[in-house]
């Protein structure tokens, strides 16, 4: 039951930096970073529903990003690559798209916890 909860926070986390995104519009490196750091939160909660105990070390990025695709339906896992692949890219184009793929993000972990939210 603690891994609901678990999920849950990281998920309610996430959404909450997402409503501080349009703020950010004007600063495209520091709106990248925020969408980033909702990827990754995002993914916690995810991971977090695999998890009964707490881990003794905190998991990397990779561990959780492993566990998330194998988590989600094929398609999502398709789209959380290409919302990964576009977030952390080093060419990003606009703060729109940054904005649309964390929603699409956001809706695809929605999604996923749906049974416990």
């Amino acid at each position: 039951m603690v891994y609901f909860i678990r999920a849950k926070s990281y998920y309610r986390y996430a959404l909450d930096l997402f409503k501080d995104l349009p703020h950010l519009k004007g600063n495209l490196s520091e709106l990248q970073k925020k969408v980033q750091d909702i990827f990754k939160i995002g993914l916690k909660a995810i991971w977090a529903l695999s998890q009964i105990t707490t881990p003794e070390k905190p998991p990397s990025f990779e561990e959780i990003w492993k566990k998330a695709l194998e988590s989600v339906e094929p398609e999502e896992a398709q789209e959380l690559k290409k919302i990964k692949e576009a977030i952390f890219s080093e060419k990003v184009e606009d703060s729109e798209t940054l904005i649309k793929n964390a929603e699409i993000f956001l809706e695809i972990i929605k999604n996923t916890l749906r049974p416990i939210l």
